[in-house]
């Protein structure tokens, strides 16, 4: 299958013009508005950059501002503060229902999110990648065996850059794959990926969505817009991923590990995808060194769109094989007395949490907590009263976790540092101690590389001492 672009070099030309001179308003100054403004500045547009930090507060901003020509309003809480603008893009940080959000929609104010406008611009064919975990594990094992086929590809979004700053490498012959989130997700309009997947689907972000529904929905989104020209990848082993894709227009590829009759699953120990011809196998599942049932289903998502964009058996199974976990993501950050310390930072709701637990080959002390985002601990409190050797919470939602703990015992440590060394004295030599917080960060840390780059540095701390 050859990807075609939805939109033609000629309509992104078109749709660029369009913006020549239109009174544009970018609601967010992080990192995908910085690129959304520099974006719409070099298409001639005038530009505002509305934040609601104080000038003194947003560092360089300013000047980044005026380099290219574009105002910005400080102190930006409501529409009064814009109302003349034509359009209104607002950034991933800025939620939805935010009242001058609303308030331009209600006037009638095209409105949408960064996502939105960065598709309009690109050039490529978009393979769109969400779920609540694993987002950023299958893209980069597409983008491993794209790259082991020497197929040229664009990586961006919430992985790494936005695709607002990689629109120059955008062509109809070089597929974007791009992670996805429900905060970008409500705020599309006309996004529409040539492939798209929801990988899973489990409570999270209850702190930003109004409610497990609305954040269900916003996830959904990511087929509005498909057709049957183009293909959604359905893990038929989730069910509430599973039910969200079954209305989609698009032609519905699954993947299971329940059965070997579906298009990608697992024979004999083997992966394999099946599209139009016989099964071809891929490699053994034991060449993946990611474990758990949840990790081979996202090799097995990502092998079956990477045969999609014309990707041999060859090159997936040597991007399995040659694939090294992210930092945070269920890292080794050393071993101290014949006890091995794991940094699963990025685990940061119960779903993660569980899946990476559960896939524990040691016996281990849990270090679990952090910022309560509403989350459901119901799940994750009765693994922890079972598996775990001894727990121990940190953070705001040690309360909530440990009345989900039936007959749970665990301890409690007021920073991180004392969470690990107290954890490493309950070891016995050939266990293991795992950070899977199950939590946000921010009550105690910048974000999740923070809180992990502090677990290395004290297991560091512990083996030197």
């Amino acid at each position: 299958m050859r990807l075609k672009p939805v939109r033609s070099i000629e309509d992104v030309e078109a749709y660029r013009a369009s913006l020549r001179g239109r009174d544009v308003v970018v609601i967010g100054a992080g990192r995908s508005g910085l690129a959304t403004m520099h974006r719409l500045a070099e298409a001639g547009a005038r530009v505002r950059l509305a934040d609601a930090k104080p000038l003194a507060e947003l560092g360089t901003v300013a000047e980044e501002a005026q380099d290219v020509g574009a105002a910005v309003v400080e102190r930006f809480e409501g529409f009064a503060q814009i109302a003349d603008a034509e359009l209104v893009i607002s950034s991933p940080g800025v939620p939805w229902e935010h009242p001058a959000l609303a308030e331009a929609r209600a006037r009638g104010v095209e409105t949408f999110g960064t996502l939105e406008l960065a598709w309009r611009l690109c050039a490529s064919p978009v393979i769109a990648v969400t779920g609540t975990n694993g987002k950023g594990t299958v893209c980069r094992l597409l983008s491993g065996m794209l790259a082991e086929a020497g197929i040229e590809h664009i990586l961006a979004g919430n992985i790494g850059m936005p695709l607002a700053d990689k629109l120059d490498l955008t062509r109809p012959d070089v597929p974007a794959i791009i992670e996805v989130s429900s905060f970008q997700l409500e705020t599309i309009a006309e996004f529409r990926p040539r492939i798209a997947t929801l990988l899973n689907l489990a409570p999270d972000h209850l702190d930003r969505h109004p409610s497990y529904a609305a954040y269900a929905t916003a996830k959904a989104r990511v087929f509005e817009n498909q057709r049957p020209e183009d293909v959604a990848v359905i893990n038929n082993d989730d069910e509430p991923a599973r039910q969200l894709s079954e209305p989609t227009l698009a032609h519905k590829l699954r993947v299971s590990l329940a059965t070997d009759t579906l298009e990608a699953g697992v024979s004999g120990g083997e992966f394999f995808v099946c599209l139009a011809e016989r099964p071809g196998t891929i490699c053994p599942v034991s060449d993946l060194r990611l474990r758990g049932m949840h990790h081979t289903t996202n090799a097995l998502i990502a092998a079956l769109m990477a045969r999609l964009v014309g990707a041999p058996l060859r090159a997936m199974a040597a991007a399995i094989a040659a694939y090294e976990p992210p930092e945070h993501h269920m890292e080794v950050a050393g071993e101290v007395g014949g006890v091995q310390f794991v940094n699963d930072s990025k685990a940061s709701n119960p779903d993660a949490a569980i899946a990476d637990l559960a896939a524990m080959e040691r016996p281990f002390v849990a270090i679990v907590g952090g910022k309560d985002k509403g989350a459901d601990f119901g799940a994750l409190g009765e693994l922890l009263a079972r598996m775990p050797r001894a727990v121990i919470l940190i953070g705001e939602a040690a309360d909530r976790i440990e009345e989900a703990m039936p007959g749970g015992e665990p301890e409690r440590a007021g920073t991180l540092e004392d969470a690990i060394r107290r954890a490493y004295e309950l070891t016995e030599p050939g266990d293991a101690v795992i950070m899977a917080p199950a939590c946000s960060s921010f009550d105690m840390f910048r974000n999740y590389e923070h809180r992990g780059e502090l677990f290395r540095e004290v297991v560091r701390a512990l083996g030197e001492g």
